[in-house]
């Protein structure tokens, strides 16, 4: 026996399941804001040095979940204001942010000397580090993460790069991602065994 779609008793259903569709799509299937990569890859070294002047593998992050984005310290808009949004979805993780670590590689290594990015990044937390090399080290980590960097480092990819705690790149969050979408993204990460 076939069943017909009642006119208009199917309709909730019916929109239910577009409903449901429609979040799915936006969120993807484990329910990140953020893009995963499928499958994950181990994530792209990142050898450079770090703005107290030591040298910064990314080993030394090794059971963190890791945020790496590609900014500089002179932007007026788009860098300040990821920075500020990271800070904040930091202080939503409350202690979860211990095994979270921000990293900030410069597109500026002209610019961005030691002590500029540690003033920069200790306005927005204590605990983010800034990243700086040579231009050829520097350029094996854009081309890793296949970040464009143009115009002396003032034109740049605008996502954030997100590294599990096994040292997977999983996500990259959009710039439009708000700070408490981030943190989610973030626990979820964290509670994967």
């Amino acid at each position: 026996m076939s069943r017909r779609l009642r006119p208009l008793g199917d309709i909730p259903l019916l929109i239910a399941v577009g409903l449901a569709a429609f979040a799915y799509s936006c969120v993807g299937p484990r329910g990140f804001v953020g893009t995963e990569f499928e499958p994950a890859r181990p994530a792209p070294p990142i050898a450079l040095t770090d703005h107290e002047g030591q040298a910064f593998e990314r080993d030394r992050t090794r059971g963190q979940v890791v945020l790496v984005y590609f900014g500089y310290t002179h932007c007026p808009d788009e860098c300040p204001l990821t920075m500020a949004k990271l800070a904040d979805a930091f202080d939503l993780l409350n202690e979860d942010g211990s095994r979270v670590r921000v990293l900030l590689v410069t597109t500026d290594p002209i610019r961005d000397t030691a002590d500029a990015l540690r003033s920069y990044l200790a306005a927005f937390h204590p605990s983010f580090l800034g990243l700086t090399g040579t231009p050829t080290q520097l350029g094996l980590v854009y081309e890793g993460y296949g970040v464009v960097v143009m115009d002396d480092g003032e034109t740049h990819t605008n996502r954030i790069y997100v590294i599990d705690r096994h040292g997977d790149l999983r996500l990259t969050l959009p710039y439009e991602a708000t700070a408490s979408e981030i943190a989610s993204d973030l626990r979820a990460l964290l509670s994967e065994p």
